[in-house]
């Protein structure tokens, strides 16, 4: 609709009579009656805006994952956690490792020190460890044969070296590296042949 301010007000001073406006504190909504010219009534619910401080505030659940990770993964690896999680900031954009860390330093948050502990790996570690495939590390977690630690879901996988030089994890391997079957005790499917890689 193309015209000045005082044209539109004009228009719908013509078609509208009044409107009635009601706030239901409970529910968090507007109800609103729109008394139409022609003698109709209109009424319609929409949700009540937040305060623009609420509105843009940055949720709990986020805060709660920075809080977790913070302490032992990079900003950039909370940011993809975050946004495997379908999490937005509070202005609605996705998080980035920036982001992230302008959010980590509100909470007083320390980044995370660089890891000294040689015996814990991530995903990626532990498969250039073992020499097989994140599928097989995954299938032995699965089966609870090989310990794995996620700070939250979606996190990286934590993973002991010496759990992977554990009985039956580091048999296991072994079996699959010399056959190239994966053969889990009890597991109908071990008989499969697995790609080492």
């Amino acid at each position: 609709m193309s015209g000045t301010v005082a044209l539109k007000k004009r228009l719908v001073r013509t078609l509208i009579n009044e409107v009635m406006v009601d706030i239901d504190e409970a529910h968090q909504q507007i109800k609103l009656i729109v008394h139409w010219q022609g003698g109709d009534h209109t009424q319609f619910t929409v949700p009540r805006p937040l305060p623009a401080g609420q509105s843009q505030k940055t949720a709990e659940e986020d805060c709660e994952i920075i809080q977790k990770m913070a302490p032992r993964y990079t900003d950039s690896e909370i940011a993809v956690v975050l946004s495997k999680h379908g999490r937005k900031t509070g202005k609605s954009y996705r998080w980035t490792k920036g982001g992230v860390g302008i959010m980590r330093r509100k909470l007083t948050i320390k980044p995370a020190p660089p890891k000294t502990d040689d015996d814990d790996l991530n995903m990626v570690q532990a498969r250039e460890y073992s020499g097989v495939s994140d599928s097989t590390l995954l299938r032995l977690i699965d089966h609870k044969l090989l310990p794995a630690n996620q700070v939250v879901p979606f996190a990286p996988y934590e993973i002991k070296k010496s759990d992977l030089d554990s009985e039956p994890v580091a048999r296991i391997i072994r079996t699959l590296k010399k056959t190239g079957r994966l053969v889990l005790e009890g597991d109908p499917l071990g008989q499969q042949q697995i790609s080492l890689v």
